[in-house]
C-alpha cells in the first residue's frame, strides 16, 4: 500500500513542482512549501525504489513533518492574513502542494509505513529552524523579499520577527513529536513471526503491497510494533524443508550468511551457502533480548526445529565439519533467551491433505467436488509444489508435512523445560445433523474447499501404519485440527485464561473458527486478526 501511495505522490509532485519551476525557475527554492514537497518527492521516489529501508523511513518522516508544517502555515497563518482559501487550497498546483500531498503523505506514513525512532524528532525541527534563519538573514540583507510575511525583518523589526520564529519553531516541534510519536516498547521481548508454505516476509517485495501477516486487513507486524510489541516477519524458503528454513531464519536473525551445513548440503544435493544477511539482520542485536517464535502453518515446524538446533546444536554437523568451519548455529548453546514458542494452524503432526492421495484404499475420484472448487484449488497446489532443483525429495516442505515424516521429525525435537509452548488449532468444517463432518463454505476460502471436502471424508492409514480415524476429519482446509495441537506424546493441556502457566508444557488454545488463512487475516473471508495478535502478545509479555 505504501508504494502505491508513493507512486501517486510522485506523479502529483512532478506535475505541481514542474509547473512551479516553469513559472518561477530556481526561485521556488526560497519557498518552504516547494522545499517540503521536493523532499516529499525524493522520499517517495526512494520508497518506490528501495522499499521501507530505515534511511528511507527517516527521509519520509522529515518530509511528512515539513508538509504538515506547510499545511499549518497555509491554513492558520496565510489564509487568516488575507490569502484566498480557494486559491491556496483548492486551485491548481496549490491544491496539490498545500492539501493533497500533505494529506496523502501523512496518512501513508502513519498507517502504512514503518515509523522511525523518537531520536529523529529533532531533524525536521532543525531543518525548519535552518530554513527560517536563512530566510530572515537574506531578508535582512535585502536579497530576498519574504517569501512569507513573518520573515520580513526590515518591516517587522527584530523583536516581532523573533516572536514569529519562536512560535513557528514551537509548532514545528509539536508537529515532529506528534508525527514521530512511537510508544515505548511494553517489554524488551522480540516477537519473531515465521510464515508458512508458499509464504513471504519482510525481505520480500510483495510484503509491502500485501503483507503476509494481515493480508488485506493491514500489516499486523507494524500494528503490533506501534502498540509497543517489537515484531518482525522473517522470509524463509516458501517450499523448503524445515531444516533449510531453520538455517535461513538463523542467518536473518543473527545477520550472517545462510549456512545449510556441510553434512546436510552434501547429503541433500544443494549448495552449502545461501543468501548473505550480513549488515541487514532482521533484528538489531538479536542475541541480547528475550524472544518469542510464532509460526503459521509449516512455520510451526520451522520454529520448533530452529529452537532444537539453537539450543542443542546438531551432532551430525559437528562430527562432519571442521571445528573452525562450522556455523555457530549447529554448535548449539544459543537458545537461553527463547521465552516462548507459538504454532498457529500448524501441521505439527502432519496433514492428511498429503497422505490421503497415497492411500491405496482411498479413491479420491469417488468424491464429488463442485466445479468452482475444483478449479480454484489449483492455486493451493501450484503454490505449494516443490521445484525440481536437484535436491533430494526429502529436503522439501511437502515431505515434512506427510504424517509419518512429521512424526519422525517430532521425535528429534524436544519440548524444553525452560520454554513456554502454545498451539492454536483452527477449523472451518462443521458437523451436520447426522454427525458427519462437512466443509463450510461460509468460513472456508474457495481455494481450500476441495481439500476440506476430501479431508472431511477421509479415514485410513499412512504408509507407516498410523491409523487416521474420524478424529482427523475436522480441518481448516489444509491442516487437520487434531494435528495443529501439541506434538503427540508431549505434555499438554487445554489453555484456560487466567490459570497459572508453566514452561515445558504445551498449552492448546480453544479451536479458532476459521480456515487456514484466518491467522493471516483471510482473503475473501476476512478476519480482523489484529486484536487476536495483540491479546497473544499481551499474554506472552506477561510470562
Amino acid at each position: 500500500m505504501a508504494r502505491i501511495i508513493a507512486l501517486l505522490i510522485v506523479i502529483f509532485e512532478l506535475i505541481a513542482i514542474g509547473g512551479s519551476y516553469k513559472k518561477r525557475g530556481i526561485g521556488i527554492c526560497t519557498y518552504y512549501t516547494q522545499l517540503s514537497n521536493m523532499v516529499c518527492l525524493i522520499s517517495s521516489l526512494l520508497l518506490l525504489i528501495f522499499g521501507q529501508k530505515y534511511p528511507v523511513s527517516v527521509i519520509r518522516y522529515l518530509s511528512v513533518c515539513m508538509l504538515v508544517m506547510t499545511f499549518f502555515v497555509t491554513t492558520c497563518i496565510l489564509i487568516p492574513m488575507g490569502k484566498s482559501a480557494k486559491e491556496m487550497l483548492f486551485t491548481g498546483r496549490s491544491f496539490i502542494l498545500h492539501l493533497l500531498c500533505p494529506i496523502l503523505s501523512t496518512l501513508s506514513y502513519i498507517f502504512a509505513e514503518n515509523h522511525v525512532r523518537m531520536i529523529w524528532t529533532l531533524l525536521p525541527v532543525c531543518v525548519t529552524l535552518f530554513y527560517g534563519l536563512l530566510m530572515v538573514y537574506l531578508n535582512h540583507l535585502g536579497k530576498v523579499d519574504g517569501p512569507y510575511p513573518f520573515f520580513r525583518i526590515q518591516n517587522l523589526g527584530g523583536k516581532a520577527t523573533a516572536l514569529w520564529m519562536a512560535g513557528l519553531l514551537a509548532f514545528s516541534t509539536v508537529i515532529s513529536v506528534i508525527v514521530g510519536y512511537r510508544p515505548a516498547p511494553k517489554t524488551d521481548i522480540k516477537y519473531i513471526f515465521v510464515h508458512g508454505l508458499a509464504g513471504w516476509g519482510s525481505y520480500d517485495t510483495q510484503n509491502e503491497f500485501f503483507p503476509y501477516w494481515g493480508l488485506s486487513g493491514g500489516d499486523v507486524i507494524r500494528y503490533l510494533t506501534n502498540h509497543g510489541y517489537d515484531s518482525y516477519a522473517a522470509s524463509v524458503d516458501p517450499t523448503g524443508s524445515a531444516w533449510d528454513r531453520a538455517c535461513e531464519l538463523y542467518a536473518q536473525l543473527y545477520g550472517t550468511r545462510v549456512d545449510y551445513g556441510e553434512e546436510h548440503s552434501t547429503r541433500c544435493g544443494h549448495d552449502r551457502y545461501g543468501e548473505d544477511f550480513t549488515g541487514r539482520a532482521l533484528v538489531e542485536n538479536f542475541g541480547e533480548s528475550e524472544f518469542v517464535l510464532i509460526g503459521h502453518s509449516f512455520g510451526g515446524a520451522t520454529i520448533r526445529l530452529f529452537s532444537q538446533i539453537l539450543k542443542e546444536g546438531f551432532p551430525e554437523e559437528i562430527a562432519y565439519t571442521d571445528a573452525d568451519d562450522i556455523s555457530d548455529f549447529f554448535k548449539g548453546g544459543n537458545g537461553d533467551h527463547l521465552l516462548a514458542l507459538v504454532t498457529l494452524a500448524a501441521p505439527t503432526n502432519g496433514t492428511t491433505a498429503y497422505d490421503l492421495y497415497e492411500d491405496p484404499n482411498f479413491d479420491v475420484s469417488e468424491i464429488s467436488i463442485p466445479e468452482e472448487y475444483e478449479k480454484n484449488s489449483d492455486a493451493v497446489s501450484n503454490g505449494t509444489r516443490s521445484e525440481d532443483d536437484g535436491r533430494v525429495s526429502y529436503d522439501h516442505a511437502a515431505y515434512d508435512m506427510h504424517i509419518d515424516n512429521a512424526l519422525a521429525l517430532n521425535s528429534t525435537i524436544k519440548t524444553f523445560d525452560d520454554v513456554y509452548y502454545f498451539a492454536a488449532p483452527f477449523a472451518s468444517t462443521v458437523t451436520d445433523a447426522n454427525g458427519n463432518v462437512i466443509a463450510d463454505p461460509d468460513h472456508t476460502e474457495q481455494i481450500f474447499m476441495k481439500g476440506s471436502i476430501i479431508m472431511s471424508e477421509y479415514t485410513g492409514s499412512t504408509a507407516g501404519g498410523f491409523i487416521l480415524d474420524e478424529s482427523w476429519q475436522a480441518n481448516d482446509g489444509l491442516v487437520n485440527t487434531i494435528s495443529a495441537g501439541a506434538p503427540f506424546g508431549e505434555p499438554s493441556e487445554n489453555y484456560k485464561e487466567g490459570s497459572a502457566l508453566s514452561p515445558g508444557i504445551w498449552y492448546v488454545f480453544d479451536t479458532f473458527r476459521g480456515d487456514h488463512m484466518s491467522p493471516q487475516g483471510g482473503l475473501t473471508k476476512r478476519v480482523n486478526v489484529k486484536p487476536y495478535y495483540l491479546q497473544l502478545c499481551e499474554l506472552l509479555a506477561s510470562l
